[in-house]
């Protein structure tokens, strides 16, 4: 029979302070605007979400991605036809 031990709450809280050291000057702000909305988030409340900002522009085919799953089928030699 085993027991679980309580992990110590300061290990975290070493490691993050480790981190933090290791984060680049032109980064750390950055990593103080998440660390400012974990604070100031309510214990019960769901992580925060990453923002990706992307910009994407696509010229093709009208119906490309039905073409694409019909070549891949035709190139591996797939005999079903309901995924690719």
């Amino acid at each position: 029979m085993t027991t679980r031990e309580t992990p110590d709450p300061g290990v975290p809280r070493e490691e993050a302070r480790r981190l933090l050291e290791a984060v680049p000057d032109e980064r750390v702000s950055a990593a103080l605007a998440a660390l400012r909305q974990l604070a100031d988030a309510p214990p019960d409340a769901e992580p925060p979400r990453r923002q990706f900002r992307t910009v994407g522009v696509f010229d093709g085919e009208h119906d490309l991605g039905r073409r694409a799953k019909e070549v891949a089928r035709r190139e591996l030699g797939s005999g079903s036809s309901k995924s690719a």
